[in-house]
């Protein structure tokens, strides 16, 4: 099996690529050899970045120039993002076309599997879901022949088909036709095919003047798999989709809503509510700027919108952003620390120790940013353009992945100007060793593979590799732990755990390579950690003494474990409530409750952590 992102060859029992993180088809995890396992049971950048500046002209040439370099590397990881999604997207959209075919040929699982992986790739894919409702109803619909030669079953259906085609019943049509080919596919081929064709054609024609897109189009597909469609049916398929696809980004990604929808306006000014669609979304988007305190972003954004339809309120709302925009100060460059408190009334509940590092998805500004709740009830922006956060063991210091330099780099206390460690744009996961003297992390090679390497944290000597792997975490005891697959055999993965300075290779303790994001405890002698065993995203612990233990349930994703400074709980990442959240529950799963929201969307969350320190 090969990866749908980067085409690298994964594991048999693998979901999660090991070399770029991107979800691939799920089966059971193996069980490692004399080891006990936990029992089994039944995301684009997309702003566009724009500067504000009033400083002297002297030192504003000088400003404009760093932030222009900085502006195109983050440009070229938004790129790398947009690749990638691409990428996934169209993948999806050939075993959806390859569900069509089987439904044809009348292979109703195939094609129900087909078009399920295609849902597994993107999620949004707008018709998947209406193959597997089909397949599924093709499945109990085929009738079985009898033996009566006085009524043949197949005229009887024919009976009914034409019944239906004459009068334009045409998606009843077109379920009997189906089963009828099934049933006996010569029987009046040339009748039936035609009869088929149109009623498909029909039905898809008027479930899109129904604004029933989803289904009219998976009628128009079904259509195609018997004969090309005529330039109207085309155009009208295409708009549709274009439409679907505008839709998918509403409230999510407004720059790559607004783009689609702008698409369909050229094309055709008067589809459906595609006009005032696309001036409710530039306004949408001017006051996600507006809450984020970007003025200017937002100034242009209902000058946008008064473009298409002048409105007396929106005029005042752009003048008013137009004023602030010009009064504002410059923003400072992105990976420079904002120490700006948040305003909170109280105290996180069950949250009274140590520091939290956690990331927040910025939706209008289309990346991640680090975050630190604190036990004086302090919430805090630590770093933008960052995810990944790790505390050193002792004093102030936070590693992070910066996504705008891009590096790994080193926070050293707060109100500091960030350093850079490593760079890269392929470096990630940074952990520190007990004494702080080392930085262990990942980087992806040429082959698209993980490395593991360790450095020394104040640059005196070069990146030594240390093992192939992922996600390393390094403990309180000096111990290691990653997740990884074995030298000689490839397809047998787990966490593996080592003492990076005795000079033998790392112990394989756990035997599924999606056993990820690890953290210790403060003792050194558990490893909470993130699966899928079960299907679904839950918490696991493994303890050094032998055995596994699961300590979340629950139909929402729970992953991203962290353990307290003190072992008294464990931080968790949960979509289980309206929204993306911060949850904490007892070391053995008991008790969990909210902590933070973290709003609606967390792109690509299973390559995030969470990091708490004393």
């Amino acid at each position: 099996m090969r990866c749908p992102e980067c085409d690298s060859e994964i594991p048999a029992q693998v979901s999660l690529c090991l070399h770029c993180g991107a979800m691939v088809e799920k089966t059971q995890p193996s069980r490692a050899a004399g080891r006990s396992e936990p029992g089994t049971r039944a995301s684009r950048p997309a702003s566009a970045f724009r500067l504000r500046t009033a400083f002297l002209w002297s030192l504003g040439l000088v400003l404009l120039l760093l932030l222009g370099i900085s502006a195109g590397v983050y440009l070229g990881v938004r790129q790398g993002e947009h690749d990638r999604v691409q990428r996934l997207t169209e993948e999806a959209e050939r075993h959806y076309q390859r569900g069509l075919a089987r439904l044809d040929q009348g292979n109703y699982e195939l094609a129900q599997a087909e078009f399920e992986y295609a849902l597994k790739l993107d999620p949004s894919h707008p018709l998947a879901g209406e193959g597997i409702a089909e397949a599924e109803a093709q499945r109990q619909a085929v009738p079985v022949p009898t033996e009566s030669p006085e009524e043949p079953i197949t005229h009887d259906l024919f009976r009914q088909a034409e019944a239906h085609y004459g009068a334009e019943r045409w998606q009843d049509a077109a379920a009997t036709l189906t089963s009828l080919r099934q049933l006996d596919p010569d029987y009046e081929r040339e009748r039936v095919e035609e009869m088929l064709f149109e009623s498909r054609y029909r039905a898809g024609m008027a479930l899109l003047d129904d604004d029933d897109f989803e289904l009219g189009i998976f009628f128009l597909d079904r259509a195609v798999a018997l004969r090309p469609l005529d330039e109207e049916a085309t155009t009208q398929r295409r708009l549709a989709m274009r439409y679907l696809e505008a839709l998918n980004y509403w409230a999510i990604d407004w720059e790559e809503c607004i783009e689609r929808f702008e698409e369909i306006r050229r094309e055709a000014p008067d589809y459906k509510d595609a006009f005032g669609r696309l001036h409710q979304a530039h306004v949408r988007y001017a006051e996600a700027w507006a809450a984020q305190g970007e003025m200017c972003q937002a100034a242009d954004q209902y000058s946008e919108a008064l473009s298409l339809l002048r409105t007396g309120t929106i005029e005042a709302k752009q003048a008013e952003a137009a004023e602030a925009c010009r009064a504002a100060t410059p923003t400072p460059a992105p990976g420079l620390v904002d120490t700006t408190p948040i305003t909170r009334t109280a105290l996180p509940p069950g949250f009274s120790t140590g520091r939290l590092a956690y990331p927040v998805y910025d939706t209008a500004g289309g990346i991640y940013s680090v975050y630190g709740v604190f036990a004086d009830g302090r919430v805090e922006k630590l770093v933008s353009g960052a995810d990944q956060p790790m505390w050193m063991w002792h004093g102030d210091a936070l590693g992070f992945r910066d996504r705008v330099t891009p590096a790994i780099s080193l926070l050293p206390a707060m109100g500091e100007r960030t350093r850079p460690l490593v760079g890269g744009s392929s470096v990630a996961w940074p952990t520190f060793s007990p004494d702080g003297q080392r930085m262990a992390y990942a980087e992806m090679d040429s082959e698209g593979t993980w490395q593991i390497y360790i450095v020394p944290t104040d640059g005196s000597d070069e990146p030594r590799h240390h093992a192939t792997g992922r996600g390393p975490v390094w403990g309180p005891t000096g111990l290691l732990a990653w997740t990884g697959c074995e030298a000689d055999a490839p397809d047998v993965c787990g966490i593996f755990l080592d003492n990076p300075d005795d000079g033998t290779p790392g112990t394989r303790v756990s035997g599924s390579g999606n056993d990820i994001s690890l953290s210790w405890a403060p003792g050194g002698n558990q490893v909470a950690y993130m699966s899928d065993h079960t299907g679904n995203w839950e918490i696991y612990i493994y303890d050094l003494g032998g055995g596994f233990r699961q300590l979340t349930d629950n139909s929402a994703a729970d992953g991203l474990p962290a353990w307290s400074p003190d072992g008294s709980g464990i931080a968790f990442v949960s979509n289980r409530g309206d929204g993306w959240g911060i949850y904490l529950m007892g070391p053995g799963g008991e008790d969990p409750r909210p902590v933070l929201s973290l709003g609606a969307n967390l792109p690509n969350w299973t390559m995030q952590r969470l990091s708490w320190a004393p």
